[in-house]
Order: C-alpha cells, then sequence, then structure tokens
C-alpha cells in the first residue's frame, strides 16, 4: 500500500522572524554572542573576519535557496539574498588593502560550499556537511590564492595589515577613554592598574598568534557561522536541509577526527616537518578545540541541569586554564573510553 506523500508545510514565513528567534533562549543567546563578541578588543585581535552578521545572514541566503529548490517558498529565498545584499552594501570593509576582498571571498565561498553539500548530501547531521563545506572552501581558496597575483604573501600581508590596523584602533579608543575623569580618577585610586599598557601588551600578543593561525580560527568561525545560520534557518522555515542541530550536551563526532591531533601534532612537533610548523599548528588547534568543545560537552552531559552554575563556579575558582585541559583530555578520550555511554551504563545497573 502506497502512503500518499504529505505536502511540505511552512511552519513559519519571513515576517515571523522576531519570533523565531525568541521562541528558543538557545537561538536568542547563540545569535547575540555571534553577533556581539567581536565587538570586543581581544575577539577582533583574534579572528580572521569581524563581519559576523554578515557571514549569518549570507549563510541563511544559501540555506534559504536551497529549501526553495527542495519545495520551499520563493519569497523567503528572494527576501534572504536582498537582506545579504543589503548587508553585503553596507558591510563596514576597510576603504584601502585586500582585506576586504578576501573576507566578502571567503564569506562566499564558505555559504556556497554549505549549500552545494546540502543539495549534494541529504543523510548526514550537520557537523559532517560543515566540515565538508570547510574542507571544499579551504580547497578552492588556496587553489586561486595560488593563481593571484602575488599568492599567499599578499594574502598574508592583508591579515597582517588589518589585524594591526584593528589593534591599533582598539588601543586609540582606550586611550581616548582613558582620558575622561572617570578613568583618571580610577586610575589615581589604583596607581599601578595601566589598564592602556595592560591592553596594548595583550592584543600585540593575541595578533601575533591570530595572524599565524588564520587557517583554524576562519574555520572555526565559520562552522560556527553555519551552526547558527542552521539553527535560525530551521526555525524560521519548514522545509528542512537536514536533522536539526542536538543539545550541546550530546555533542560528538566521528572518532577518526583524532588523527587530525595526531597529525597536527606530528607535523608541529618533529624537526622533520619543520617547513610546515605553522601547518600542523593549525591543525592542531582546530581539531584541537574540537575536542575540547566535545570534553565540555561531557562535563555539560554529567552535572545535566546543573550545568551553567558548576562550570561558572569551578572556572571561578579554578581558572580556565586547568579546566581546559581537563575538557581536552575527557574530549580525546571519550574517542575511545566513551564516557557518556560508560556513564548511563553504570546509573542503569
Amino acid at each position: 500500500m502506497t502512503v500518499p506523500a504529505t505536502p511540505v508545510q511552512e511552519r513559519a514565513g519571513w515576517r515571523r522572524l522576531l519570533e523565531a528567534v525568541a521562541s528558543s533562549r538557545r537561538n536568542v543567546l547563540a545569535v547575540a554572542a555571534f553577533v556581539i563578541l567581536p565587538a570586543f578588543p581581544q575577539v577582533r585581535a583574534a579572528i580572521p573576519i569581524e563581519q559576523n552578521a554578515l557571514m549569518l545572514v549570507t549563510a541563511i541566503a544559501v540555506f534559504a535557496i536551497v529549501g526553495w529548490v527542495r519545495g520551499g517558498r520563493l519569497h523567503f529565498a528572494l527576501l534572504w539574498i536582498a537582506i545579504a545584499g543589503l548587508f553585503f552594501l553596507g558591510a563596514d570593509f576597510p576603504a584601502t588593502g585586500s582585506y576586504g576582498w578576501l573576507a566578502r571571498g571567503w564569506i562566499i565561498l564558505t555559504a556556497a560550499s554549505a549549500g552545494i553539500v546540502c543539495v549534494i548530501v541529504s543523510t548526514e547531521g550537520f557537523f559532517t556537511r560543515a566540515l565538508s563545506a570547510i574542507a571544499i572552501s579551504f580547497a578552492l581558496a588556496f587553489g586561486v590564492v595560488l593563481v593571484s597575483p602575488g599568492g599567499m604573501d599578499r594574502a598574508a600581508s592583508a591579515m597582517s595589515t588589518e589585524l594591526h590596523r584593528r589593534v591599533a584602533e582598539s588601543d586609540t579608543q582606550l586611550r581616548e577613554a582613558a582620558k575622561q575623569p572617570e578613568w583618571k580618577q580610577l586610575f589615581a585610586q589604583n596607581p599601578k592598574m595601566n589598564l592602556v599598557a595592560m591592553q596594548e601588551e595583550q592584543l600585540a600578543a593575541i595578533s601575533k598568534w591570530s595572524l599565524i593561525l588564520v587557517p583554524a580560527f576562519a574555520a572555526l568561525q565559520s562552522i560556527a557561522a553555519l551552526a547558527v545560520a542552521w539553527s535560525l534557518y530551521h526555525r524560521m522555515n519548514g522545509v528542512p536541509l537536514g536533522p536539526p542541530l542536538g543539545k550541546f550536551r550530546d555533542f560528538r563526532f566521528n572518532d577518526q577526527l583524532v588523527w587530525g591531533v595526531a597529525v597536527g601534532a606530528s607535523i608541529f612537533l618533529l624537526k622533520a616537518f619543520a617547513d610546515g610548523r605553522n601547518a600542523g599548528l593549525n591543525l592542531l588547534v582546530f581539531f584541537g578545540f574540537l575536542y575540547l568543545l566535545r570534553g565540555i560537552a561531557i562535563i555539560v552531559w554529567t552535572v545535566r541541569g546543573r550545568a551553567t552554575r558548576v562550570m561558572l563556579v569551578i572556572s571561578s575558582v579554578f581558572g580556565w586554564w586547568l579546566m581546559g585541559p581537563i575538557a581536552l583530555v575527557l574530549g580525546l578520550g571519550d574517542t575511545w573510553l566513551d564516557w557518556r555511554s560508560r556513564i548511563e551504563a553504570k546509573s542503569i545497573r
């Protein structure tokens, strides 16, 4: 007996964007954090692209196009294409230098790659698709850079100029703020507290490392943008592109990715691969951060409803310098030990 196909019904149209976002506290926090974080000087000095809102709306526009291809409403796709276009026109890119074109190209490339993966792949979850999209983006970007005048040196110079511009801008803003009477009074009461010098030193160190880690940070930032866009799209559109994002406490991925950590560590540490040391460090940071998130997810899963309170207490008492390594070890160990299954099995007994 053949069951007739149920026509696709959209849960919400574009006019209910705010209700779709507000319907989930997790969505509200994710969007707010993703858009607002680049305003902090330390974050600006670290991330390759500070136009996070542009990354977000571009990804949603591409997902909307894929949804239309799968039977969704055309006006929804056109709306988000128009929004993305307006964001591109209004984006605050530096007037000089190549960074603006590099950033625009990467944003379009990652969103388009995610759309292509969604068209080709229909059964895999979000994280597998996001990793595939990032891999495609890097392959295409590397090819484009190699055939472009100046190649890698020009791209590295553009990123270096942009990061130094951000650091100088942030330092200038803090110096101007320090001239205000309230700040002068605060410094008079605490003569040893020189926030300007502290920030200048901190931002210089961050920008030095972030310039080396541009590929790793760009990949992590792009995955975050795609994740937020994926969640928002499925809140606004009833044409699913794949499974919705699961709860963070259940976050896991293919155990074979541990080879990314192993390869990165080998290239970074062994003298035989000295010429590729930076590439190894980028692999190590990228895959290491994924396992750090996996470890934090295990901690959240273990404490369940008390997660936020416990994490805040632990981080305030011991600091993230201790919490981070513990989470990383848990995440890596989960590859072989599957902590959550073991804990669940013991609780059943």
